[in-house]
């Protein structure tokens, strides 16, 4: 019976460290002004509410449906689209967070993050280009019009931890999206724990 739990247990190691290596790199990619994916990589995503608080007020962190929160190296000012940012993309209309004047801001991301997006727009109306750069170095970059709509930027793979989010003028993001690295961990112990209430029962019927 050893054998056999302990042959389960390399099986799903393999396993493991087959889909471990295969997000071991970050991706960055511009997704453009459509609606976000509901896919990133192998990654299902979990949209943020859209209301993020009460307009014009400053927040520092936000919190995420996974749990855990997402943090701004500096405060944002909540404003929703229509009467406190005049224009977006794909028919969003929720809030967004606007870097009031300054032209960077880093998110900190939740633990164990595996893919992320966010959409970005320019306060003037005209286009700059807006550059999205993960821990690792792996960016981002699209031009985006401030007068037409918002454009999303996505990251998956590894551990996500922080996201820079640079232009030549201040922006506002919103419309985030979410996805957690599945655990390891979890599956191994699953496996131990069937194996073990299976030799039991075996035990209780001889």
């Amino acid at each position: 019976m050893m054998k056999r739990i302990l042959l389960a247990c390399l099986i799903v190691a393999a396993i493991v460290g087959i889909s471990t290596t295969a997000q071991a790199d970050i991706t960055g990619v511009a997704l453009g002004t459509g609606a976000p994916p509901a896919t990133l990589g192998s990654y299902t995503m979990t949209a943020f509410p859209d209301d993020y608080g009460t307009p014009y007020t400053d927040i520092t962190s936000l919190a995420s449906p996974l749990g855990g929160t997402v943090d701004f190296s500096s405060a944002m000012e909540i404003r929703t689209i229509g009467p406190g940012w005049a224009t977006w993309s794909h028919g969003y209309t929720g809030d967004v967070l606007s870097t009031k004047g300054a032209t960077s801001v880093t998110l900190t991301l939740p633990a164990m993050t595996g893919a992320f997006y966010f959409y970005a727009e320019p306060n003037p109306w005209a286009t700059y280009t807006i550059t999205a750069t993960a821990q690792d170095g792996t960016f981002a970059s699209q031009d985006v019009d401030g007068y037409a709509g918002a454009a999303g930027f996505g990251f998956y793979g590894d551990s996500i931890a922080t996201i820079a989010i640079t232009s030549a003028t201040d922006f506002a993001i919103g419309e985030f999206g979410i996805a957690a690295v599945p655990v390891p961990g979890a599956v191994l112990l699953g496996v131990l724990g069937l194996s073990v209430a299976g030799a039991r029962l075996r035990r209780r019927q001889s």
